[in-house]
């Protein structure tokens, strides 16, 4: 199997992708006159989103999503389980970063205290109708700490090994 993905797997890769182009870009302009009317017009109105030429994009989009998390995930356990040894650095990273994204939400608040956040929560709550809980302005505000940690680690790490890279 190996082999075999190691010869034919980008050829195969771009000619799906090239078929699966080709059947989303059919899907849009086969659809009816009206509808493609009133998409190239810009309409915001309710009827310029219900359309459903976009769907085999959308739901072809989410499978292959799906499909390379699931294929990553059993290489990485198969990769885990064959060398042991070798997927410690990995494992700890992972760890870290765990660790990382813990230390965030932890120190996440979870009530707005800024007016402007407020009143940005307050449009999105009315236009989409769904609310936003404590918890997930916790989740979003230690979201964006985790992520300036880890910019921040990437940005000291760069530096360092710049400096080591110099006196080598």
């Amino acid at each position: 199997m190996y082999s075999f993905l190691n010869k034919y797997g980008q050829a195969m890769a771009f000619g799906i992708g090239v078929l699966i182009t080709v059947i989303f870009l059919a899907a849009i302009f086969s659809a009816d006159a009206t509808t493609r009317e009133l998409l190239l017009q810009n309409d915001k109105s309710p009827e310029a989103y219900d359309t459903s030429i976009f769907d085999f994009g959308i739901y072809v989009s989410l499978l292959l999503t799906g499909l390379a998390f699931v294929v990553a995930l059993i290489f990485g356990i198969t990769q885990m389980a064959s060398n042991p040894k070798g997927s410690l650095k990995g494992i700890a990273g992972l760890i870290g970063l765990v660790l990382i994204m813990f230390i965030g939400y932890s120190m996440g608040n979870g009530e707005p205290t800024d007016p402007e956040i407020l009143n940005a929560i307050n449009k999105f709550e009315t236009s989409q109708e769904a609310t936003i809980t404590p918890g997930n302005l916790k989740f979003i505000s230690g979201s964006i700490l985790t992520a300036l940690i880890m910019l921040g680690l990437a940005f000291l790490t760069l530096i360092v090994f710049g400096i080591r890279g110099i006196f080598k």
